[in-house]
This record gives structure tokens, sequence and C-alpha cells, in this order.
């Protein structure tokens, strides 16, 4: 079989579809990821064969335009929404009709923000699409399109998520539609989740049911549930003087900026700081993709009570030595703290995380920081309000399905829509 996973965004978007084409890969199967230029050695880890596609999403997150976007006044945003609407689309198209149509896959698998650039390539070469979605991102009678707060009524739900899909297919249209012209395919004239549900594609849910539940009337059959995807390698050792830091005191917090833009990177350390040590607690801190100052990390070197982690370091490794973990809230760092069995602070930035910080406050493994600018009192206060939900938090983890057996599942489904290709 021939398989082609196409995935863009951020670690969190990427690493479990890492894991599902390293699965697929060691079946004996002829994969190919094609994966942002900046991770691509989420493949080459686990030994897939990877091509660049698309654009680099660290760059694009560090942007003006994004950051704008994420922090600007109203106006900001509204240009910047404009600006971006487009961004990657182009180069999108370029990578991945190169490699579909060099390859002429069986399967194409394609996560949510890739879905409109794979759908049109692999119909051109008669190849069943598999959605992998990290978050419920169609419609159902729960979740608001948007990840807005539950407990609506159900029929206003699903009518909120028809109107979503539509204005997004009224926006996005044309430029599926140019792609299709050139492939000598018919334009679309619905959006591509019910184009999807026609052809009868499988899209794999790869989350938790301890964590998310599927709600009434879900169709498990199109949409099944497996869990949160992992497997080999396995955890990376770490370093061996970060190994002694742990050692030498009570297990600290890990507070993660992960993907997500910062205004002044700086100042949140220095509020970090404040609160860690108004608790009297350790601190480790990974900037994730923001840029610190080079005075910055040596005032939080490797001796201090606070400190800078640099590069990264194997969220699987790390947690189970720390007591809290203070995180954005995207959908992998979720399942790694949960997967550890510690209790968790989300303070969400866009997209799902606000989500999945409801989730952990809902199962009581975590809460959740609110506001746009929180101040260290209410972090340290976050902070002793998780750490009173660790029993909760180990009761997730012996839930959870094993990270393994996710994948397992998630490759068999694969697998099951050769017929339906050909």
């Amino acid at each position: 079989m021939r398989v082609v996973v196409a995935v863009s965004g951020t670690r969190g978007d990427v690493q479990p579809a890492s894991h599902l084409a390293a699965e697929l890969h060691s079946r004996g199967h002829d994969v190919v990821a094609a994966f942002p230029p900046n991770l691509t050695s989420l493949a080459t880890d686990h030994g897939v064969p990877v091509e660049p596609f698309g654009y680099d999403t660290r760059a694009h997150l560090a942007s003006a335009a994004v950051r704008r976007g994420s922090h600007g006044s109203v106006i900001d945003r509204v240009r910047s929404a404009g600006e971006l609407w487009n961004l990657g689309w182009a180069e999108m198209t370029r990578d991945l009709s190169a490699i579909v149509h060099r390859d002429r896959p069986d399967v194409v698998v394609t996560g949510i923000t890739t879905e409109q650039v794979a759908a049109p390539l692999a119909e051109s070469v008669r190849a069943a699409v598999v959605g992998l979605h990290h978050a419920p991102v169609r419609t159902n009678d729960v979740h608001l399109p948007g990840f807005g707060a539950d407990g609506l009524p159900a029929p206003v739900t699903r009518a909120a998520w028809s109107a979503y899909e539509n204005v997004l297919w009224t926006a996005t249209r044309r430029r599926e539609n140019t792609v299709r012209a050139g492939l000598g395919l018919p334009s679309a004239r619905r959006p591509v989740p019910y184009r999807l549900a026609d052809s009868g594609a499988v899209e794999i849910q790869a989350y938790d049911p301890a964590l998310c539940p599927p709600p009434a009337g879900f169709d498990g059959d199109r949409r099944p549930l497996v869990g949160f995807l992992g497997g080999a390698p396995a955890p990376s050792p770490l370093h061996s003087e970060l190994a002694a830091w742990l050692d030498a005191g009570d297990p600290p917090v890990h507070i993660g900026f992960g993907s997500m833009p910062l205004r002044a990177a700086e100042r949140s350390l220095g509020r970090v700081s404040e609160a860690v040590r108004s608790l009297g607690l350790r601190a480790l801190v990974a900037p994730g993709w923001n840029d610190l100052d080079r005075d910055v990390e040596q005032e939080f070197g490797p001796d201090a009570d606070v400190r800078v982690l640099s590069g990264h370091v194997d969220h699987a490794a790390l947690f189970p030595r720390c007591s809290v973990v203070v995180h954005h809230g995207g959908a992998g760092t979720t399942a790694a703290v949960l997967r550890a069995g510690r209790p968790a602070v989300v303070r969400p930035v866009s997209a799902d995380q606000p989500f999945w910080g409801r989730r952990l406050e809902d199962v009581g493994a975590g809460v959740m920081l609110r506001g746009d600018d929180p101040t260290p009192s209410a972090l340290a206060s976050a902070i002793e309000a998780a750490a009173a939900r660790s029993d909760g938090a180990r009761r997730m983890q012996d839930a959870l399905v094993d990270p393994e057996r996710a994948v397992a599942r998630a490759a068999d489904l694969v697998e099951s829509r050769i017929p339906v290709a050909r």
C-alpha cells in the first residue's frame, strides 16, 4: 500500500501523524510523510521518508501578521486575518501536488488544516482520503465550532456548525475550485466535510474518550474515536545535568509556552518567576518557539531555582518528574500531561486550547487560567488549585487508551480503506 501522510501546523498537529506514519511504515507499507520543513525530523526520527510540505510553521507563528492577529487591536486582527487567509496555500498546493502525482498513493491521510488541499489532489489520482483529527472539528450536538463554551441546546449547536462550515466554504471555495480546474476536476459545490461524508471517508478522532466522551448520535463507524496517538521511539533520556538538577530538590512546576507567540516572552518569564517563588517552588520554563535574550537565559540558568530549558526536551521523560504542568492547552501537550498523571494549569491562546482546558477542568485533572494577561498572584493561585487535583490527574492517567494501542487502531483504519481507493 502506498500512503502519503500530509499534515501541517505545530508540533502538536504533526507529532500524532508521525506516529501513525511510523506504524504504517513498520507494517511494510510504502509511506511518505509530507510535513512542514521545520518539523521533518518528526518523521526521520522514526525512519520514515519525508518531504517538506508548505511553509515553515515556526517562522509563520513568529511573523508580525500572526502576532498582530493574536495580540493586536480589533482592527489589527481583522487586517491580519485578511493577510493570513491564503498564506501558504500556494506552497502547500505545489508541494503536495508534486508528491501525490509522483507517488500516486492509495491513501492520503490529512489533518484539518490541510484537507482542502489534500482532498482534490487525492481525488485526481483516485486515492482514498483518511482524516486525522486531534479535537472534535465536525458537526455534533455538544461542542461548538471554534471551540466555544459548551452547554447550548443541541439544535443550536448543530445550526452553528452548519453556519460555520458554509461561511468557511464561501471564503475558500474559489481557491479550491481553481486547484480542481487545474486538475481537470469539476467544480465543488459543497464544503469539504460534506463531500468527505458523502464519499464515506473515515475521519480518525485521535483523542481520548475518557477525556472527551462521544456525544449522543456520534457516528463511531465513520469517525472512530481511538485515543491519543503515541508509540516508539522510547522517551529520550534527560540530559545528565538536568537530571541532576531535578534530583537536587522537590519536583518542579513545568511551565511551557509551546509554539504560541508571546508579546513579551521576557515579561512573561518574570511573572512566572514571581508566581512560583511566592509559593516557595522550583520551576522549569520551556520558552518553546519564543526566543529569549541571552542575558535572560543566563539569569535563569542551570543553577537557578527557576531555570530556562534550552532546546526540546521529551515530555514523556520530563513531565513525570514535575509536580504541576502549566501549558497552553494544545492537544499534544494535554495528552503528554495526562499520560504523566500530573495536574495541569492551562493558559489558552487560541484554536482548540480553551476546549482542552475546559475538558481538564471538567474531569478534575486541572484548571484553566482565564484572562488575557494573568497576574503572578493569579498564576500562583492556579498552580495551587491544580496541585489539589493530583488525584484526578492520576485517575485520568489510568483511564487513557494505551497510546500504542491507539496508533495500531488508527493504522488498521487506514489499511481498511484500500478497497475504497481503487
